[in-house]
Formats: structure tokens, sequence, C-alpha cells
């Protein structure tokens, strides 16, 4: 697996950022129709990721310090993005009025705190992985924004998987399930199997089966 991740890494980055344009137009598409925040708030995901996977594939084509630049924005796009798997959840489970406003506003804090931690984070050029060239983190491990980049990295996708099984008990649906364990099941397989420096190309794989699955639930399920 390692050989043809390094050998075709960058055709499956395009080829990713090509199925995810796809499913964000789809996202805000069908926002258009039904103005349904939870959609919204899809679609807001699918363009994080978008962005992220198009400032990667194009590395190799710019030069470092408009990269670097880019890539900036790109760790603050991730902690911005991130959260909203939270928002996701607290919009489609029947919660209570007043718990409902406050768990918004606390994802929408972690969302502030997120890009915060991503303007934080100490970044270098990293090695050519393949013919990807992409600026990484080289923070230190303990403090306080690689922490908070590591929760939201894993932490987020656990309230997708305990919504996706009151989903599948309640309505039958286990589309959100399935995102969020593919989801966690990628972002786990980079470091399970040792390939940490291909941590970002096997998370993408989680990212697009989160993002698909998003979208065939709020097709199914998310009326106008």
């Amino acid at each position: 697996m390692r050989e043809i991740l390094l050998q075709y890494g960058l055709y499956i980055e395009w080829l990713f950022a090509a199925a995810e344009i796809v499913l964000t137009l789809i996202l805000f598409s069908d926002f258009g129709k039904k103005h349904a925040p939870v959609v919204l708030c899809m679609a807001l995901l699918g363009l994080g990721l978008v962005v992220d996977a198009l400032i990667i594939g194009c590395g190799n084509k710019l030069i470092e310090p408009v990269l670097a630049l880019l890539s900036r924005g790109r760790f603050i796009l991730h902690g911005l993005v991130l959260p909203l798997n939270l928002t996701i959840c607290v919009l489609v489970l029947p919660l209570w009025p007043i718990p409902k406003r406050l768990l918004l506003i606390l994802s929408f804090c972690i969302m502030a705190l997120g890009a915060y931690a991503g303007f934080m984070r100490e970044i270098a050029i990293q090695d050519k992985i393949g013919d990807i060239v992409r600026f990484a983190s080289i923070s230190p491990k303990d403090s306080w924004w690689e922490i908070v980049n590591t929760v939201l990295s894993y932490g987020t996708i656990i309230p997708v998987i305990i919504t996706g099984i009151y989903l599948l008990i309640r309505e039958r649906s286990a589309s959100i399930l399935l995102g969020g364990v593919l989801m966690f099941a990628f972002a786990a397989l980079g470091p399970a199997t040792g390939n940490f420096d291909l941590i970002f190309l096997i998370t993408m794989f989680g990212e697009f089966f989160l993002l698909l699955f998003f979208t065939v639930y709020e097709k199914r399920h998310v009326e106008a």
C-alpha cells in the first residue's frame, strides 16, 4: 500500500479533490433548494476539504513563500471546518431548543479555538512525498495548539459516530454512522501502520467517505 501511495499520491489527491468538488456542488445546490442549515454546514465542510486538497495538490507548482501562506490558511481552515461535524450532529438530533442553542454556541467557540490553534502551529516545508510538496507542522506534540488539533481530528468524529448510532436505531439510516466510522478508521490507519508521513493522504479516503455519506443522508432525510 505504501508504495502505491508514494507512486500515485498526487493522482489520488487530485481524484479525491475532483470527487469532493462534485459532492460540495451538490450540497450547495441542495441548500439552495432546501434552505436547511444542516445542508449548509455539510457544504461548508466540503468546501474546506476541497480547498485543503487543492492546496496540497498544487504544492509542487507553487513557489515556497506562496505555498507557505496558503498552507497557513489551510491549517486555520482545518481548525474551522472540523467542528462543523459537531454542528451537523446538533442540527440533525431532536434536541430541546435550549440544549441545542448551547451546543451550537459551543461548536462555534470550538471553531474559533481551532482556527487560532491552526494559526499558532509552526510549519515548515516537508520532504517531497512522491510528487507532493507540502508544509507540515513542526510544533512540539505537547504544545496546546497541537493538542487542540489532535482532539479536533479525532474528537469531532466521535459525536458523528454516536449520532449515527442514534439515527440507525431511530430512523433506520446508516449513512452518518458509515461516514463517521470510515472517517475514524482511515484517520487511525496511518498511525496504526506506522505511515506517519502519509497520514494526510490516507485520511483523505475517510474525508471523502464522510462527505459522501453526509450527502446521501441529506438527500434521503432532509426535506425542503
